[in-house]
C-alpha cells in the first residue's frame, strides 16, 4: 500500500476520497461537511470509530439555587432534539459543578441500565462535558464504577466564553487545525449551554412566582407547588378564575380571592 504525497496520484487519491464522501453523504442523508467534521473529531480525539451519537452535558445555577443540567444529543452531526434531557439537581445542596455533573451522569446511565426511558436507551459513542480537566476527572470514576466505557472529554472555553480546546482529563487537545470538527464541537457546546441556561431561567421564574403566591395567608409551599404545577406559566395563572384557584389549591373562597389579587399584580 502506498500513500501518495504529491503529484498525479495524490490528486487521484484526493478525488477518490471526495467522491466517496459525496456518495456517503447522499447515502446517509448528511452533508459532506458533517461527515468530514465527525471524521476529523474521531481522528483528533483518537476514537476507535466515528462518533455517530454524541451526548453533551452542562450545569447551570444561580449560586446554590435552581441548580439544573442540560443534555443535548447530536446524531450524525445534527441536533436530535427528541432525545434532549433536562435535570433538576437533587443530591447537591451547595454550588459544586463537579458533584452536580457526577449526579447527572450517574442518573443518566442508571436509566440506561434500568431501561426506564427511551431517551436513555442508547449508549453514546462520545460524551462531552461543558468544562475542563476537573470535570472529566470527577466523572470518570462514576463511569468506571457503573461499567461504562464510553469515551469522554471536556469542552474548554476561553475568557470570552468561546470554545478553545478539548480536555482529556490530563491535558488538552487543540482543534485549531480541524476546522470542521472545531465548528461542530462549538455548535454542540453552544446548544447545551442554551438548553441548560433556559431551563435554569424557567425554574427561577417558577420559584419567584411561588414566593409571591406564598405571601397569601393559608398558601404554603405545598399549595403553591400545586398551583405552579397546574398553571405552568404566569399567563395561565392570571387566566384562572377564583373558583378554579380555590379548587386547585384546596382553599376557601376568601383565600382564593386574595390569591387572585396577588396573581393579577404579578
Amino acid at each position: 500500500i502506498s500513500t501518495p504525497k504529491r503529484g498525479q496520484f495524490l490528486r487521484l487519491t484526493t478525488l477518490a476520497k471526495s467522491n466517496a464522501t459525496e456518495y456517503l453523504s447522499i447515502k446517509v442523508g448528511r452533508t459532506s461537511r458533517e461527515i468530514t467534521a465527525l471524521e476529523e473529531l474521531a481522528k483528533a480525539l483518537g476514537l476507535p470509530k466515528t462518533p455517530r451519537y454524541i451526548e453533551c452535558y452542562d450545569i447551570s445555577n444561580l449560586a446554590s439555587t435552581n441548580m439544573v443540567a442540560g443534555m443535548v444529543v447530536f446524531e450524525n452531526g445534527r441536533p436530535c432534539k427528541k432525545y434532549y434531557k433536562k435535570f433538576s439537581i437533587k443530591t447537591v445542596a451547595e454550588q459544586n459543578d463537579y458533584a452536580c455533573m457526577q449526579e447527572v451522569i450517574e442518573r443518566r446511565f442508571r436509566n440506561y441500565f434500568e431501561k426506564t426511558d427511551e431517551g436513555f436507551s442508547i449508549m453514546p459513542d462520545l460524551i462531552l462535558l461543558d468544562g475542563g480537566n476537573g470535570h472529566v476527572n470527577a466523572v470518570e470514576p462514576v463511569l468506571e464504577r457503573m461499567g461504562v466505557t464510553c469515551p469522554m472529554f471536556g469542552l474548554v472555553k476561553d475568557s470570552k466564553h468561546r470554545t478553545r480546546a478539548v480536555a482529556t482529563g490530563g491535558g488538552e487537545i487543540s482543534l485549531a487545525k480541524c476546522r470542521a470538527a472545531f465548528n461542530l464541537v462549538t455548535a454542540i457546546q453552544d446548544e447545551v449551554h442554551r438548553v441548560a441556561i433556559t431551563y435554569q431561567a424557567q425554574k427561577h421564574k417558577k420559584n419567584a412566582h411561588r414566593l409571591e403566591i406564598t405571601k397569601v395567608k393559608g398558601i404554603g409551599d405545598k399549595k403553591a407547588a400545586k398551583l405552579i404545577t397546574e398553571y405552568k406559566t404566569k399567563e395561565a395563572l392570571k387566566k384562572a378564575t377564583v373558583e378554579e384557584l380555590a379548587k386547585t389549591a384546596g382553599v376557601n373562597m376568601d383565600t382564593a380571592r386574595e390569591l387572585k389579587e396577588i396573581i393579577d399584580e404579578m
